[in-house]
């Protein structure tokens, strides 16, 4: 089975040419095999896994890592990405997760909820007040997730703005100028480590952190500065993209919009179903720490694998009509937020936006819907996600 794998390499990622829906070859690969080798963008070799129990199996396994073998990144003040917990293995994940699990509660997301629900609120009331046609992607989807991030780590309203310009370009510019980019790297950094050295001086998670840190596994503010880092990578660009892209399903599921409207369809149940069909560019990489087995097939120490969340959340032997958005019924916990020692901390934050965002849109903008051409959507598959620049909405 090695040998006729290796035979004949598909590209990943895949060409696509929607903006919600993975490429057709995603499943062709999945009904064919269990694991296939592919040819990353970068020119490398990987093992891709596509089905629903394969994926959990490598997100579980403590033989699959985020590092290659014998590699431990160490972060400084010029490169805090280093420290981020998502690329660290046990012990250290342990650690870190530990620490910041203390701080991240659920009271904590449950005061975060007040201030999006007014935060959606204002971006409504401004789209209404531009309209009858605006750009729902730059009126809504991006400013509601970076307020709230904001308002997590405890950025003081008035540097919020250069903030938010400093984000944009590092996680919204892939076509931007290298060295803009490199630039507002430094100086978002600059400002994350100035914003820790602050602390504490509030109720935000920073504060909390900073004031854990003389517990025997509290963090130093290098380490909570890389923590702010991760947190605003992970969860900035990737709310914006769950909020734009579940509202074009939506608009291709008129039954479920109305009854999300007049409340005889829960939101929760949409948010998960929208999550389980949220498309990604790339899937998760893990590195294989020793040689292995894995769907018949012999890994080797060193290897990359990559786990595609989006083959198993759509995988036909774990759901029923998985292409179909049903939110009535039972299915399988869905994979998005990966699963595992990695399953995302700030899970409960995103689905509690998303919620906000999909039920103050579609109660507080009655017919709401996608605007016809020549408002066209924007959009581009490019890094970890499949991202929408522009998506022109009228009433």
């Amino acid at each position: 089975m090695q040998e006729h794998l290796a035979g004949s390499l598909a590209d990943y990622p895949f060409v696509r040419d929607s903006i919600i829906d993975p490429s057709p070859e995603l499943a062709r690969l999945r009904d064919s095999a269990p694991i296939h080798k592919v040819t990353t963008s970068g020119g490398g070799q990987a093992w891709l896994v596509t089905r629903y129990a394969d994926v959990r199996a490598v997100l579980g396994h403590a033989a699959f890592g985020t590092q290659y073998p014998g590699t431990i990144p160490t972060a400084d003040e010029n490169n805090l990405a280093a420290g981020f917990m998502f690329l660290k293995d046990p012990p250290e994940h342990t650690r870190l997760r530990r620490s910041v699990s203390r701080a991240f509660t659920a009271r904590r997301v449950t005061v975060l909820r007040e201030r999006a629900q007014a935060v959606a609120d204002g971006l409504v009331a401004d789209l209404l007040a531009e309209g009858p046609v605006a750009d729902l992607q730059e009126g809504f989807a991006y400013p509601l997730p970076i307020t709230v991030i904001s308002e997590l780590l405890g950025i003081p309203e008035q540097d919020r703005g250069r903030f938010r310009g400093w984000a944009d370009i590092v996680l919204r510019s892939v076509e931007g100028d290298p060295a803009e980019t490199a630039t507002a790297f430094t100086d978002l950094q600059r400002f994350v480590l100035d914003l820790v050295a602050a602390k504490p001086d509030g109720n935000d998670l920073l504060s909390d952190l900073a004031r854990q840190s003389d517990q025997p596994d509290g963090l130093s503010r290098l380490e909570i500065a890389s923590m702010a880092m991760g947190l605003l990578m992970a969860g900035y660009v990737t709310t914006a993209s769950a909020i734009s892209h579940g509202m074009l399903r939506l608009f291709d599921h008129p039954a479920v919009l109305d009854g999300l409207r007049n409340g005889e369809v829960p939101v929760t149940g949409v948010v998960e179903e929208l999550l389980r069909l949220q498309d990604e560019e790339v899937g998760i990489q893990r590195i294989a720490q020793a040689d292995i087995d894995l769907c018949g097939v012999r890994i080797s120490k060193g290897d990359v694998v990559i786990a595609s969340r989006v083959g198993a959340n759509r995988d036909p032997a774990e759901f029923d009509a998985p292409e179909t958005l049903r939110v009535g019924g039972r299915r399988s916990p869905h994979l998005a937020f990966g699963h595992g020692i990695h399953h995302c901390l700030g899970a409960a934050l995103a689905r509690m936006e998303l919620a906000v965002a999909l039920t103050t849109l579609n109660t507080g903008i009655p017919g709401l819907r996608q605007a016809d051409p020549p408002h066209e959507v924007l959009w581009r598959a490019e890094g970890m996600d499949v991202s929408i620049e522009r998506l022109p909405v009228t009433w």
